[in-house]
């Protein structure tokens, strides 16, 4: 048995198609195909179901998969530490985030640790938490920012901070101005939302049906940038993390607290059995520091604002805990 018979039997079990496996492998289906005929024989068992141009794990295929993605990665891992022993500052650091960390956070981090590992390659992979998870678990990246840790019992869970979800309307909207908005108020307005790959998408929903009402979502943008440019054009709101709404990323919007507050937590996750190189424990340590330089301050601990357009207006505490515009 050899390592790369593994590889080629984990890549066509995770993209179940011996087409689609060559193409990522560079390799000929036909050179693909025999390999997996040898790596049969020489268990005595199939480890495929092929009915014509469909196939799926066998029963002991879907025992040997797991297996066989632990001896891979136990491979990789020894190459990787080698290579940190030998003072070789080469290879690759994968690592996997939400939409708006990658957007909002990711290109300066990655600019700074360019300049202390140029030659390292980083891969970075935007996906909700579940998918992230997953992707930790076996080993396809090294860590991820999720917003929901998972399986603490078999990852490493370190807290990023809270964020401030923040309702986004137009400036000739009636919220504009307001320094905070019930969300039952929002319960007539038309919905801009992310596409449903973001978990930002579920938590909105989720928070407008425990404020009493079902959001109406006439628009969905493929990223937070897209649902930005719709509310500026006035075709309906939106509620955003605060990552997305720092400098001139709040142009033209209006930006308005919910009342009571409306909340996201952050988190880095990392295998509990994974043996970091020192590139990626850099890596790291560059994308905790940044994310919790970008966290809001917990509710109590910083002045309110409310904004409009590019123009912010700080807010204090007043009498009973009224709050109103600082006095010149």
């Amino acid at each position: 048995m050899e390592l790369i018979q593994l590889r080629y039997f984990v890549t066509i079990a995770e993209t179940m198609s011996f087409t689609g496996a060559a193409d990522l492998l560079h390799v000929s289906q036909p050179a693909l195909s025999y390999q997996m005929r040898r790596l049969e024989g020489e268990l005595g068992t199939r480890l495929f179901d092929r009915k014509g141009r469909t196939i799926g794990l066998t029963t002991d295929g879907e025992l040997f998969l797991p297996l066989a993605q632990s001896v891979l990665f136990r491979a990789n891992e020894a190459v990787r530490i080698l290579r940190e022993h030998m003072g070789a500052e080469v290879g690759e650091v994968r690592f996997g985030c939400n939409p708006s960390v990658a957007t909002y956070v990711v290109p300066g981090v990655l600019a700074e640790f360019h300049k202390d590992y140029p030659r390292v390659r980083v891969e970075v992979m935007e996906g909700g938490d579940l998918d992230l998870q997953y992707a930790v678990q076996r080993g396809s990246i090294d860590f991820a920012v999720v917003t929901a840790p998972g399986s603490p019992q078999i990852l490493d869970v370190t807290p990023l901070g809270t964020e401030y979800l923040r309702i986004v309307t137009s400036v000739r909207h009636r919220f504009a101005g307001r320094i905070s908005v019930d969300l039952g108020e929002m319960a007539g307005d038309e919905f801009v939302l992310a596409s449903n790959a973001y978990n930002l998408t579920a938590q909105t929903i989720d928070a407008c049906r425990r404020a009493g009402f079902e959001p109406h979502i006439t628009y969905q943008g493929a990223s937070m940038e897209a649902v930005k440019n719709l509310v500026r054009e006035g075709l309906g709101v939106s509620i955003l993390p605060a990552i997305a709404l720092e400098g001139l990323g709040r142009q033209g919007l209006a930006v308005v607290a919910v009342e009571g507050g409306l909340t996201r937590e952050l988190n880095l996750i990392l295998g509990k059995d994974r043996s970091a190189t020192r590139a990626t424990r850099v890596l790291i340590e560059h994308v905790k520091t940044s994310v919790m330089d970008h966290m809001s301050q917990l509710p109590g601990r910083a002045p309110a604002e409310a904004t409009v357009g590019a123009q912010a207006v700080t807010l204090r505490p007043g009498p009973l805990g009224v709050i109103g515009p600082i006095q010149p």
